[in-house]
């Protein structure tokens, strides 16, 4: 009886590990021919659409990625256009997961934002020298992460580094100061 407990147990704490979100993004894709499109696998079929033209944004926690695509959890925050959080939804239509590119996900960085993004996954790494002025036409992509290190890539591609993740800034309608 005790084996069995603690059997299930760790199981459920493993599960819980490692659907944890590491990170959070909001949806920003720059291509405004249609929605964005959530899939069920990297490069998989379209099991549901996020519209672009909400006045308010969309909140995704980020749980893995493989091959630039990143799994999401389902459940996904609603934001509006008073960046207030105002309800939430939850994906439907795949049983093996919920995948977007990482060209759809952005956020920018909270607070002071000299010396953030860095040529390694440490703070002992050298800062990238990037102006102040230049954030307020960019934000970064996830490309991948490393403990409590995400890699990143500007919107416009000039730069990629790693910045902590705890700087994160995902509210999709404000720029965090």
């Amino acid at each position: 009886m005790k084996k069995a407990l603690l059997t299930t147990i760790m199981m459920v704490m493993t599960v819980l590990c490692f659907a944890q979100p590491k990170a959070r993004a909001y949806i920003f894709d720059v291509d405004e021919s249609g929605p964005t499109n959530v899939r069920n696998a990297p490069k998989g079929a379209v099991v549901q659409r996020l519209p672009n033209d909400y006045e308010g944004g969309f909140v995704v926690a980020l749980l893995e990625v493989k091959n630039n695509w990143w799994r999401i959890n389902p459940e996904v925050d609603i934001y509006t256009s008073d960046a207030e959080l105002a309800d939430n939804m939850l994906l439907e239509g795949s049983k093996s997961g919920y995948w977007v590119h990482y060209s759809v996900l952005a956020f920018g960085i909270s607070g002071e934002k000299e010396n953030v993004v860095r040529k390694g996954p440490s703070m002992k790494a050298k800062p990238l020298k990037i102006k102040e002025s230049y954030w307020n036409k960019n934000e970064l992509r996830p490309l991948e992460i490393r403990g409590d290190w995400i890699k990143v890539i500007t919107t416009d591609k000039r730069y990629t580094g790693w910045m902590p993740i705890d700087r994160i800034c995902y509210n999709p309608i404000i720029r965090c100061p």
